[in-house]
């Protein structure tokens, strides 16, 4: 068994060919899922699913760690072990008699658990950050499941206040991993994001098929959704590009700029009766007016520069000098 073991021990200096091979190995096994779906039995797909993601999986776990962060071939190890694991959770639900294992609220709650527990271990003990997102779109992927399981709401009004929720809950867990794990606040900043995006994604196919409801069948047209869940995403996509700014990270910019342009979406007016400048138009006009003046107006006197006060670079060392330290004195 150790023996076993230390064959499926990967060496550093092969990690990016391991990583490719498993690249390719995820890639056949859903394609594999795809094609025969209909064809073999869930529990044939069940086992080979299951040994590629133990396989994968104690590559993972058997990759040397070597610094505070994995390398990238390990970070290719660990989400791949996670994109098997969802395929073969899915085939253990359609075995232990889920009709529809992708559907059903119930599967989403211990599927997303199991998922968030595999996420877990990576993130805390192999300092995964890349874990610490899945782990948390595991995460919302089960709250989300489970009031629907539980309480079975009508309608998206519900699973919006969730995303709410969701999106608080992750901006505090970035301000608690701010100070002692920076990259794994980033990312529960980016799950945050992530869930703006599909927040504003509700309201967005809203929107389009109402319209094409109106154009097709003559329904009532709408006029776009409440001033609060506007206020909130613009608030949302502002957050996002001024959170990547101070701390320069990309990720948090470009899902803010994605809600941002779902806000013009679904701000933009509805009614052919005409255009007015009352509401969002002029409000974000007086905005950037403020902003623009406080940034550029005149500084008199102007504030020191940022060396100011720093001690004096020490004299540059003599051409011959045996001793680096030493200045020749007049």
């Amino acid at each position: 068994m150790a023996g076993a073991l230390d064959a499926l021990r990967p060496e550093p200096h092969r990690g990016d060919v391991v990583a490719a091979g498993v690249a390719a190995l995820v890639t056949a096994i859903y394609v594999l899922e795809t094609r025969f779906e209909q064809t073999w039995g869930v529990g044939v797909r069940l086992v080979i699913e299951a040994l590629a993601a133990v396989f994968v999986g104690v590559l993972a776990v058997q990759s040397p760690v070597e610094g505070e962060r994995p390398r990238a071939y390990q970070s290719v190890l660990y989400v791949a072990t996670f994109l098997l694991a969802i395929l073969a959770l899915k085939s253990l639900a359609d075995v232990l008699g889920a009709n529809h294992p992708i559907s059903a609220p119930g599967t989403f709650v211990w599927v997303g658990l199991l998922l968030l527990a595999l996420c877990a271990w990576f993130s805390a003990r192999r300092n995964s950050a890349i874990m610490t997102l899945l782990g948390a779109g595991s995460f919302a992927v089960a709250v989300e499941g489970f009031i629907q399981w539980v309480f079975s709401p009508n309608g998206a009004t519900t699973f919006r206040w969730i995303l709410v929720l969701l999106i608080g809950a992750f901006v505090l867990a970035s301000l608690n991993q701010r100070g002692a794990r920076p990259r794994h606040a980033v990312q529960f900043v980016n799950a945050a994001g992530l869930a703006a995006v599909v927040l504003g994604l509700t309201f967005a196919f809203d929107l389009i098929f109402s319209g094409l409801s109106t154009v097709l069948g003559g329904g009532p047209e709408r006029h776009g959704v409440g001033t609060g869940w506007e206020l909130f995403l613009l608030a949302c996509g502002f957050g996002l590009v001024a959170y990547s700014a101070v701390d320069r990270e990309a990720g948090p910019a470009y899902l803010g700029v994605l809600v941002l342009a779902l806000f013009i979406g679904i701000a933009a007016p509805r009614s052919a009766s005409g255009a007015s400048l009352i509401g969002w138009p002029i409000v974000l006009l007086l905005m950037a007016g403020a902003m623009l003046a406080i940034g550029l107006r005149p500084s008199r006197p102007l504030p020191p520069p940022p060396d100011a006060g720093a001690p004096p670079p020490p004299p540059p060392t003599p051409l011959g000098s045996e001793d680096p330290t030493e200045v020749q004195r007049p």
